[in-house]
């Protein structure tokens, strides 16, 4: 991706959103960081987890890929995380609740985290980019590290079971609207202008977004109700969860942890 025109006070020039996993094939991302969301829940999860000490968070596209590396690791020090459809995998120690990443479950521990649709996307499509994790809870640290860098974002929603999800491509407007403001200093995709505008109409809601969305009905009728505030809390968890190597840590976790 190539940076174009003069950019806003930040120093990014150019913002694009890719709403489905199925257009991150085609997208041009070598010249930008690269922005995975999945509000409902993974990046609740994974941001949560990093702030109540866990020390890593290893994502893999499948349970059977996750069975057989965790069958590798110290059982004393490990945890097998994740879902199918929204369900916990049986036999594994946590699903993906962002409510079951307490400190006293996840804290030196490393995290085996197979979901339905962010791993494959973490470690499949994308796997061997660097990537950072942002979901509501971490809006306010993820804009503060893009202005700090200054380098052009590509936004990637995970969305669900390969589809289009609301709730992803409005926490990306609310992003790209911090970023951008409402004025055209930053170069936006078609996909950026409109979750840009969505969020303008709606933004101040975001647990209302939830609720409205196909996802958020859905954990609402499997019994995970109370999921969706935490899910919709915005900057309540002030770490950016990174990606690198096959690993997620969160660079300044120690500092955010001391936090009230």
């Amino acid at each position: 991706m190539t940076s174009k025109g003069a950019g806003g006070a930040s120093g990014i020039a150019r913002i694009d959103l890719y709403l489905t996993p199925s257009e991150v094939d085609r997208a041009p991302l070598d010249d930008c960081r690269l922005v995975v969301v999945d509000v409902l829940r993974s990046s609740t999860s994974i941001a949560t987890a990093l702030r109540n000490g866990a020390s890593k968070i290893i994502p893999v596209e499948t349970v059977e890929a996750a069975t057989r590396l965790a069958q590798t690791l110290d059982p004393k020090s490990r945890l097998l995380c994740g879902e199918r459809d929204g369900r916990k995998v049986g036999g594994f120690d946590l699903g993906n609740s962002p409510r079951e990443y307490t400190r006293e479950r996840v804290e030196g521990a490393t995290l085996v985290f197979a979901s339905t649709n962010a791993s494959p996307l973490m470690a499949g499509v994308l796997d061997g980019r660097e990537q950072r994790v942002m979901g509501y809870v971490n809006l306010g640290a993820m804009a503060g590290l893009a202005r700090s860098e200054g380098t052009d974002l590509a936004v990637l929603c995970a969305g669900k079971s390969g589809r289009f999800s609301l709730e992803d491509a409005a926490c990306a407007g609310a992003l790209i609207r911090r970023l951008a403001g409402d004025g055209d200093s930053i170069v936006l995709n078609d996909a950026a202008e409109m979750a840009r505008e969505y969020d303008r109409r709606h933004g101040a809601d975001p647990e209302g977004i939830l609720r409205r969305s196909e996802h958020g009905r859905y954990l609402i009728e499997l019994g995970f109700e109370e999921d969706l505030p935490v899910c919709a809390a915005i900057d309540s968890v002030p770490l950016v969860p990174l990606l690198k190597d096959g690993r997620i840590t969160a660079p300044g976790a120690a500092a955010a942890r001391r936090q009230p």
